[in-house]
């Protein structure tokens, strides 16, 4: 199957992508600057570099890779959303859509935007709801919790 994975910063995305690989699944990664480690490129079937204020970007390139199914993995400071970024039209508009302005909100909200894509469905998936990726998220809260 062919997945969309929004790499973050940590491990979890070269580890989420590791296990990918291993199972025979295609990843397109579409890396957020500042945040992704640099392996995410390599272990991908194609990668994408984008600032994390572009989320019209991010929809047109999982539209043209076909992606359905994306994969959010690792961290992402959304406070910076908040404050210095100049966020394009689309991301815009979902801020200025927010009661809140946490990152609960915002997940919520940027998940809504891609759920709602005209024309073109994308599921988002948290990394725990894919059967298949489960065992490497427990595996990577067992490491954490040991060190």
């Amino acid at each position: 199957m062919k997945y969309g994975l929004i790499a973050g910063s940590s491990r979890f995305p070269v580890l989420a992508l590791e296990e990918a690989r291993r199972l025979g699944h295609e990843v397109v990664v579409v890396a957020l600057k500042d945040h992704a480690p640099p392996e995410v490129e390599s272990l991908a079937a194609r990668c994408y570099w984008i600032t994390i204020a572009e989320l019209g970007r991010l929809i047109e390139i999982l539209k043209s890779e076909g992606v359905t199914e994306v994969i959010m993995a690792g961290q992402v400071k959304h406070v910076s959303l908040f404050s210095s970024l100049k966020p394009d039209w689309r991301l815009f508009r979902v801020l200025m859509s927010l009661e809140e302005r946490n990152t609960d909100a915002l997940i919520g909200a940027v998940q809504k935007e891609l759920e709602e894509t005209k024309g073109h469905v994308l599921s988002l998936k948290a990394l725990k709801e894919m059967e298949e990726l489960e065992r490497l998220s427990r595996r990577v809260r067992d490491r954490m919790r040991r060190h």
